[in-house]
């Protein structure tokens, strides 16, 4: 679609191209032809657009209403051409809850389900409300900011008493991280133990791995 806006002495000057460029994170929710069409439903009038009523920062708040979007910045160039560049938001979790599913952002806010992207992040089971969920977030973070950690988490029970258990990808033992505290002491203890237990045969024999106490992590066999 050719896109117009009258300049100061009433001649018009065409905005030939809408160009959509992606920064940040690997994250892909939205598609450069999403975003495209946000941006054609803000022009009242998709022919003229007067100059003085091309408001950039009003289609930025508009983009940035997105539930994908983290951020946006919009600007026409001296050829006409009309850019968008956007931050989409990166989702650190995935919450099922209530028969609900959702991504939790780094922002600490909910995303909705892409249909035509999906994220290997941590599944999360339990209550997620507004009285947990920045600390939570804190949780989720310290483990997404660590590679080793990141491979490993796939799954995180909020409990009734606000204590977290984990899953982890290398073993089915049960990983008890209590309350949500001592985070970076208990994420320590955990990759300590992993590296020393790696080798160990009898890992397989592990039905818990308590990380509560944060001078020792006790095992519990099978």
């Amino acid at each position: 679609m050719l896109f117009r806006f009258a300049n100061a002495s009433n001649s018009q000057q065409e905005i030939r191209d809408v160009k959509v460029k992606f920064v940040g994170n690997e994250n892909h929710f939205l598609t450069q032809e999403m975003v495209n069409n946000l941006l054609k439903q803000n022009f009242s009038n998709p022919s003229v657009i007067a100059r003085e009523a091309l408001d950039l920062r009003d289609w930025e708040q508009k983009l940035d209403i997105n539930k994908w979007i983290a951020r946006s910045e919009v600007y026409v160039d001296i050829s006409g051409n009309l850019h968008a560049e956007v931050e989409q938001k990166k989702a650190l979790a995935r919450v099922i809850n209530n028969g609900m599913s959702y991504y939790i952002s780094t922002e600490g806010d909910t995303m909705p389900l892409s249909a035509g992207f999906s994220v290997r992040v941590p599944l999360v089971s339990g209550v997620l409300n507004e009285k947990n969920q920045q600390k939570f977030v804190k949780v989720l973070k310290k483990i997404t900011e660590d590679d080793f950690m990141k491979e490993m988490i796939t799954g995180i029970r909020i409990n009734p008493d606000q204590t977290l258990n984990l899953t982890s990808r290398a073993h089915d033992a049960d990983i008890e991280f209590g309350h949500m505290k001592e985070i970076d002491r208990k994420l320590t203890n955990y990759k300590i133990f992993m590296h020393y237990a790696e080798n160990d045969t009898i890992m397989q024999n592990y039905k818990n791995i308590n990380l509560r106490f944060t001078e020792q992590v006790i095992c519990t066999k099978q």
